[in-house]
């Protein structure tokens, strides 16, 4: 049987401060260690696990605390489906919807044209990113001061649908629910991130080529 780990050697794996661990402790983001005495808990491979996903989530998702207890919630909850479970840390993940403005009603209305353009039939009506959807539409179209034309997220759509396509097939089938939901947050919080940086890469290489000697005021 493997020796359990002390806080501090907990932190030295994990890369997570003792303050930091302690702050999971209490806010119920991990659980809690075996009592060996009255002076020494100890922790265990669980608990490196743990730590792990929940440093990726605020150093590279920067995600609140209570979205990670949302998410923590999720990957303790028994019964339902790996989706069911997928549905619910996307639920975690997914900010808080802005208030609606005076366009939000065309703009829910776009959203739900533009899901249903990308064939994501599958799509829960209650998901909190419809609404977020609607909301940057909202955003895009005040700033243009006009709806904002269906047609221009057409590539967007195509793009998307083929990287989330290739994203859940990808998932390892033989790992547990913990470990495929660590997988799926994983890919959307850090490959995420991947993803935007590319773009403005890119962006930048396009910008050289058309702007370089553009010199006009």
């Amino acid at each position: 049987m493997s020796q359990g780990l002390r806080i501090a050697e907990l932190a030295e794996r994990s890369g997570v401060s003792v303050p930091t661990i302690k702050y999971y402790l209490r806010e119920g983001l991990l659980p809690e260690g075996t009592r060996v005495s009255s002076r020494l808990t100890e922790y265990d491979e669980r608990h490196v696990r743990q730590l792990g996903l929940l440093r990726i989530l605020r150093e590279v998702g920067d995600i609140p605390i209570e979205g990670l207890r949302r998410l923590v919630d999720a990957a303790a909850a028994r019964g339902g489906t790996v989706h069911d479970l997928f549905a619910a840390a996307a639920d975690a993940l997914a900010p808080t919807p802005p208030l609606p403005g005076e366009l939000r009603e065309q703009t829910r209305a776009m959203a739900d044209r533009i899901i249903d353009d990308g064939g994501w039939t599958k799509v829960r009506p209650s998901s909190p990113d419809r609404e977020n959807l609607a909301a940057a539409l909202e955003v895009v179209a005040r700033y243009g001061n006009r709806p904002y034309e269906q047609s221009e997220i057409t590539p967007y759509i195509r793009i998307v649908d083929e990287l989330a396509r290739g994203e859940i097939a990808s998932l390892d089938d033989a790992r547990d629910r913990v470990g495929l939901l660590e997988e799926m947050v994983i890919g959307q919080v850090a490959f995420g991130q991947v993803l935007i940086i590319l773009r403005r890469l890119a962006e930048e290489h396009y910008s050289q080529l058309r702007f370089g000697d553009d010199h006009r005021h």
